[in-house]
């Protein structure tokens, strides 16, 4: 299940969150850009079970983009 939100507000996308949970209802991960990590792509993040990594300012097609590589490599968990 992918669940997301964009709060856009004409041309100015202000805040940003996609969190993809795996059938046993975990997640797999989650990217946002809520300023509560400091990192090199503040606020950009990604959550994963390993921890916060860094990441660019992500929108819904790439993160569909990125799903559709999980599933098409048979990635755990989308054998």
């Amino acid at each position: 299940m992918l669940e997301f939100m964009e709060y856009l507000h004409e041309e100015n996308r202000f805040k940003y969150r996609f969190h993809l949970i795996d059938r046993d209802g975990e997640m797999v991960f989650r990217y946002d850009n809520a300023p509560h990590h400091d990192i090199a792509t503040f606020p950009h993040h990604k959550h994963l079970h390993s921890g916060i990594a860094e990441s660019k300012e992500k929108g819904l097609l790439d993160v569909l983009s990125e799903v559709d590589v999980l599933i098409s490599e048979g990635i755990e968990p989308f054998k």
